[in-house]
């Protein structure tokens, strides 16, 4: 990704919508959360002792909140399907590019009906391969944050199962 405001909103609204769908009840901290990882995106997440003071209580009663890692492995993702998107659109641009330069002299063509390929409109699906990298990116970084291995299972499987019914 680029890095300017469109990514920040990308990320932040996904991101917003995941701790939607997770915890609810977490909602209230997105904005708090979003605004520092946003001022310091590469800062460390506080430790699972950290969060839980901050909430009152013992580190060994700390219940692991999504709402912290949720905007660092979404940015990851982000960033994964990024890289995947521009990849095939340099596989792609050369049949593209010159199918838009046909259809820009169509006028001095005969109408045979045959108009050539149609640029597409919306983005092809990721490939079942690409979703399991998606899948392994999205964990292996909610683990790195020190996200239980359940919860970090769910935001992955959250975070592939939009992206796999993008669209529907």
């Amino acid at each position: 990704m680029t890095g300017g405001a469109d990514d920040r909103q990308l990320i932040g609204d996904l991101s917003r919508e995941v701790v939607g769908r997770l915890a609810p009840w977490e909602l209230p901290l997105f904005e708090p959360h979003s605004r520092a990882y946003f001022a310091n995106p590469d800062g460390v997440a506080p430790d699972e002792g950290d969060k839980a003071r901050s909430l009152g209580f013992d580190a060994g009663q700390a219940v692991a909140l999504i709402t912290p890692v949720v905007l660092p492995v979404v940015a990851e993702v982000v960033g994964f399907v990024t890289r995947e998107v521009l990849k095939s659109a340099r596989e792609e641009s050369p049949a593209l590019i010159g199918d838009l330069v046909r259809r820009l002299f169509k006028g001095f063509r005969p109408a045979a009906g045959a108009e050539g390929p149609v640029v597409p409109l919306e983005p092809p699906p990721l490939t079942r391969k690409q979703l399991a990298r998606v899948r392994e990116i999205a964990f292996e970084k909610a683990r790195r944050l020190e996200l239980p291995e359940d919860r970090a299972a769910l935001l992955a499987d959250a975070l592939v199962g939009g992206l796999a019914t993008a669209g529907d």
